[in-house]
Formats: structure tokens, sequence, C-alpha cells
């Protein structure tokens, strides 16, 4: 049995923004097809795909575009997608926040695993994510 996540679906304010930045972000990481359905005002979503399930991006029902991200609330903490080396990690870093989202925590190791080498950053909507290589 395989076990994995088949995709992830992010709410985000401003559907414009979410979009350029995760076209700019998702084929660096290993999900280079796009697909679009954005003919309805009510269900534009996109969807990243790669070797392993897919990330979608779709507006937040008009009623909860006033609401924030907080990584410690109920719901969604953060998203690690994982790297293939650790200079994947640091030629990402040193673009992210000309693409639209912001560094939290620059690329550095963190002790969390023997060889756990990382950065975290915010996507426009503030969601936090997170770019991770560890050996095997």
């Amino acid at each position: 049995m395989r076990a994995g996540v088949d995709h992830i679906i992010v709410n985000v304010n401003d559907y414009a923004a979410a979009k350029k930045f995760y076209s700019w972000l998702m084929p660096q990481i290993g999900y280079p097809k796009a697909m679009s359905y954005d003919q309805a005002d009510t269900d534009v979503t996109t969807g990243y795909f790669g070797d392993y399930g897919s990330l979608w991006v779709r507006p937040s029902d008009p009623e909860f575009r006033a609401d924030k991200f907080h990584r410690h609330r109920v719901g969604l903490c953060e998203i690690a997608f994982a790297a293939e080396s650790r200079q994947q990690i640091d030629e990402l870093a040193a673009k992210i926040s000309s693409n639209g989202g912001k560094v939290t925590d620059p690329p550095r190791e963190y002790d969390y695993l023997p060889g756990y080498y990382s950065v975290f950053f915010t996507d426009p909507d503030g969601l936090k994510l997170e770019l991770v290589h560890v050996p095997r």
C-alpha cells in the first residue's frame, strides 16, 4: 500500500496574487503541470501537479475574505515540500520575496533531525510554507 496525500486545496483572499505566486513556485519544487478552471467567478481554481499529487488554489468565499491565516488556529499550520538538495532551497529562498512571498526564517540547518535544512516562508495571504531537505 502506498501512503501519501493526493491533493491539497488552499483558499486564498487574493486569487490573482496567489495564482501568480504559486505559478512561479510550484514548477520549481517539482509540480510542473498546471490546470486552471477559471471560467466562472464562483468556481475558479488552479491546480499544480507533480509526481506526488497536486496543490489547488481557489478564492475564499466572500464572507471569509476579511479573515487572515494564523498557523495556531484550528486547521492547517503549514505545508512543507521536500527539496532535492540544499542548493535548491538556497536558490528558491533568494527569489521568494521578488515573487510575492515573504521569507520568515532563512535557509539553515534546524535541529529537528540530523541534516534537516530548510527555508520557511509565506504565500501572499500569509500561509506558512516550507521547503526542506533531509538526507535519507
